[in-house]
């Protein structure tokens, strides 16, 4: 059972324990029955609730002075009760609410920032990597250079550290980009002979050296953007030539 006031447990007095009170806000109830309570309204001669008349009233069933932890306040005819125990309780849980919402509100501010200036550093990084030509420079090709095969009927790409030789090839091409050099490649053409609407491209940080032979273009013969460079040995070059980029270099053209 508990107190039908506030709903705090109780304490028992009489031979048969057939009085009870709240240890919360000490209001007094007489037990009926097994399991059953009824509350009794302990008033003043004039009708008041008064908190030391129902103490003596509480001394007189057999209970011993206790001090409540809610108050009961009069109100006319009708009691108001006061858990001050429940307010501090809730007092408490506010607070701690109040500073864990903190808390947490703090550490995801704190997350967005560092991802805003995460984000920030990598835009700007891949602003000044597009304003440079592409991406951060692959490490140069070394080594014996690989004697490649083309056939000339199909672009042709070099890429990453690779060190080829191509040498003594016809490429006709209707459409496309005739040879494209991406990465750190390092390409030399010796006397070949290419006719397609672009010749030869070279990016990133690539190098392309032409020896001999002779390139053909509706549109640029060679191109180099970024870091990109080509060195033209005693080539027939037809049609353009373009160098976009800070460090992209063609040389040897006429």
């Amino acid at each position: 059972m508990h107190c039908l006031q506030c709903g705090g447990p109780f304490e028992y007095a009489g031979a048969n324990k057939e009085h009870a009170r709240c240890t919360r806000c000490l209001a007094l109830h007489a037990v009926v029955r097994p399991g059953h309570v009824q509350l009794i309204d302990v008033r003043t001669p004039t009708g008041q609730v008064d908190p030391q008349f129902t103490a003596i009233f509480a001394q007189q069933l057999g209970f011993a002075p206790r001090q409540a932890t809610q108050h009961v306040v009069g109100v006319g005819p009708v009691n108001l009760v006061v858990n001050t125990g429940r307010m501090e309780r809730d007092i408490k849980n506010k607070i701690s609410g109040m500073i864990w919402g903190w808390i947490i509100t703090g550490i995801v501010l704190l997350f967005l920032a560092i991802g805003g200036i995460v984000f920030f550093f990598w835009i700007r990084h891949q602003v000044t990597e597009a304003a440079a030509g592409g991406t951060a420079p692959v490490a140069a090709g070394t080594g014996a250079p690989e004697m490649a095969t083309w056939d000339g009927k199909a672009p042709y790409t070099c890429m990453g550290s690779q060190v080829v030789v191509i040498k003594n090839t016809t490429a006709t091409l209707s459409s496309g980009t005739a040879i494209t050099a991406m990465g750190a490649c390092q390409l030399t053409l010796e006397n070949v002979n290419i006719t397609a609407p672009e010749g030869i491209s070279a990016m990133s940080t690539s190098k392309v050296t032409i020896k001999g032979g002779s390139i053909k273009s509706t549109g640029d013969a060679i191109s180099a953007m970024g870091s990109g460079q080509v060195d033209v040995q005693g080539t027939k070059i037809t049609g353009k030539t373009s160098a976009m980029g800070p460090n992209a270099k063609i040389t040897g053209a006429k």
